[in-house]
């Protein structure tokens, strides 16, 4: 659990280091993206304890982030 914890920490301070060391927006944009699916996994399979739940409900609870960020970029 610590693990995780840390790994969601880490994953929300790096795209502040990386824009602080003038990441190109492109690039930056990119990396927020996927750590939002990365952290998304994180939270339902560890926080919301569907490890152990079936596969079906698993991916509708993890199939939000991908769908928010294809909407955001159709925006760009």
């Amino acid at each position: 659990m610590l693990t995780v914890y840390l790994t969601l920490l880490f994953c929300t301070a790096l795209p502040v280091i990386a824009l602080q060391t003038g990441l190109d927006n492109q690039w930056l944009m990119g990396l927020v993206f996927g750590l939002v699916i990365v952290k998304a996994l994180l939270l339902v399979d560890h926080f919301m304890e569907m490890k152990h739940a079936p596969t079906g409900w698993r991916i509708a609870a993890q199939g939000w982030a991908p769908v928010v960020i294809v909407v955001v970029a159709a925006f760009f």
